[in-house]
């Protein structure tokens, strides 16, 4: 929870870094949202710190700081360097069954250089075990290590804190549309009720990656009262995925601030927002804490 300073949101895509800094107490009022253009790939480059454009990235973000009197940073980590898996109960309270199943999943990397973290979703008797590996998060460590705060947020979360933003108990889907793949989490009676992300080579395969995904995760074609669309391909997205979505409840771009529910002094801008949207999201900083479960649960 920060104190004596602003949220500051971070997310990218491609070449461009998008933020957006709260109003400390004012609810959904944002003092500024802002758009950095770097001529290299920036997550390539944070997944690489070693790269010739770390240096640059990381004195924008100081900037950014000491501009916006930033105590608290979060920033969107990108969903196909971790794993997920919805496991059952068995697993997750036996401590012989998770370190198994962690092993399975992160084939390849040390066990000591795994985070694993569960979370609850709607079903009692299933949690969801996000994993990661320290190296592909060392970037992101070195990147926001002068703020006195800091959080690594991943997609799946944003549906949390856009229920705490709106108070949307009911039933949606949250879809972040990104070059190469899509992030897509459903939420039910105010619980996670699962996630994924699909790759995809060419967007036009995207019905039929849609179709092969829903044969093994139901909760893609379940009912939704809202699908959710945001990032830097979702008016194209929408386009071609809307045939599965459009007999299931409303759909929105989430392109304004209005649909996003919060308001800034500025009102335009030369970017689209719709791409910044998990930026501003993140910076409304709703200080409520969601139960986690971490690795060391019941050992």
């Amino acid at each position: 929870m920060a104190t004596g300073g602003s949220c500051l949101g971070v997310c990218y895509a491609e070449n461009q870094l998008y933020y957006s800094v709260n109003s400390p107490g004012q609810g959904g009022q944002l003092s500024h949202i802002g758009c950095i253009d770097f001529n290299f790939e920036i997550e390539q480059t944070i997944i690489k710190p070693e790269s010739a454009g770390f240096p640059a990235l990381k004195k924008s973000l100081e900037n950014l700081q000491q501009s916006f009197n930033c105590s608290f940073v979060k920033m969107l980590t990108p969903s196909h360097e971790e794993c997920w898996a919805i496991v059952p109960k068995a697993v997750y309270e036996d401590a012989s069954e998770r370190e198994a199943h962690i092993q399975l999943l992160m084939k390849g990397s040390d066990r000591s250089e795994i985070q694993a973290i569960w979370y609850p979703v709607s079903k009692n008797d299933r949690r969801l075990l996000l994993l990661r590996d320290n190296k592909s998060m060392k970037g992101f460590n070195s990147l926001l290590r002068s703020f006195t705060q800091t959080e690594h947020i991943t997609d799946f979360e944003l549906g949390v804190d856009w229920q705490l933003h709106t108070k949307n108990n009911g039933a949606f889907l949250m879809i972040h549309c990104r070059r190469n793949y899509l992030s897509v989490s459903s939420f039910v009676l105010g619980k996670l009720r699962g996630c994924t992300y699909i790759e995809y080579d060419h967007i036009t395969d995207l019905p039929y990656l849609w179709s092969l995904y829903a044969e093994n995760l139901s909760w893609l074609t379940g009912l939704h009262d809202y699908t959710y669309l945001f990032g830097p391909l979702c008016s194209h997205v929408e386009e071609i995925l809307n045939p599965f979505w459009s007999d299931y409840g409303e759909i929105i771009s989430l392109s304004t601030l209005d649909k996003m529910g919060v308001s800034a002094p500025e009102k335009t801008y030369g970017f689209a927002l719709e791409s910044a949207f998990p930026a501003i999201l993140m910076s409304l900083n709703t200080d409520i804490e969601t139960p986690m479960i971490h690795e060391n649960y019941n050992r």
